[in-house]
């Protein structure tokens, strides 16, 4: 308990020394570009990426994994 009391009270500590600072017009600017870089961060794969999941899927056909997991399963469920 004790621990927990005392991260709260360098928290509110570290927000009181921040509080009386003005920010500068660099400050601003910077964090406004920081904001922009979070927002324009891309979400998903590359293409590199998207084809080489691709080309394993195709392998799996080729290979004829899905009617063989078909027919194992038939079997499976007649066994059990």
């Amino acid at each position: 308990m004790k621990e927990d009391q005392c991260s709260k009270e360098e928290e509110v500590a570290d927000e009181e020394d921040t509080a009386g600072q003005k920010d500068t017009e660099d400050d601003v600017d910077k964090k406004e570009d920081e904001i922009e870089k979070k927002e324009k961060r891309k979400i998903g794969c590359n293409n590199e990426e998207v084809l080489a999941v691709l080309a394993h899927e195709l392998g799996h056909w080729k290979l004829s994994h899905n009617l063989k997991n078909l027919v194992i399963g038939q079997v499976m469920r007649y066994v059990l």
